[in-house]
């Protein structure tokens, strides 16, 4: 019997700048977003009912944990998929031949890991707090 494997939904996706204020000022004059959530260096932009959020990084961002940084890079997005059970949804990427680079940790209300998938991308994990 087949395990059924842990739904993630596609929550938000992190934009890395190296201009901060100005990418800023671009999402919400181009798409009409408005900030959901301000985090000291780290704006999320809601993008409409229903939609994903998109937050903007500073490239390399100095305040993450370090096994983060190398992550928050220039013409890279980064995805976050939300789960109900991040232990559980990390043992699955790599029981599917995944790599997690930052394993789940708390972090304010969340728990948030990352990996790789098998062709190098970059993915965030994310739980609520519990």
């Amino acid at each position: 019997m087949s395990k059924k494997p842990n739904k993630c939904s596609l929550v938000d996706i992190t934009v890395p700048h190296a201009a901060h204020e100005q990418a800023r000022r671009f999402y919400a004059k181009t798409f009409g977003w408005s900030v959901n959530i301000d985090l000291p260096g780290y704006p999320v932009f809601g993008t409409g009912d229903g939609g994903a959020e998109v937050g903007i990084m500073w490239e390399g961002n100095p305040e993450s944990p370090t096994d983060f940084t190398s992550i928050w890079q220039v013409n890279k997005p980064v995805p976050f998929l939300d789960t109900d059970d991040i232990d559980a949804t990390a043992a699955e990427v790599e029981a599917n031949g995944g790599k997690v680079i930052a394993p789940p940790r708390t972090v304010g209300p969340i728990r948030v890991g990352a990996f790789q998938d098998p062709w190098g991308n970059d993915w965030f994990l994310i739980q609520q707090a519990v």
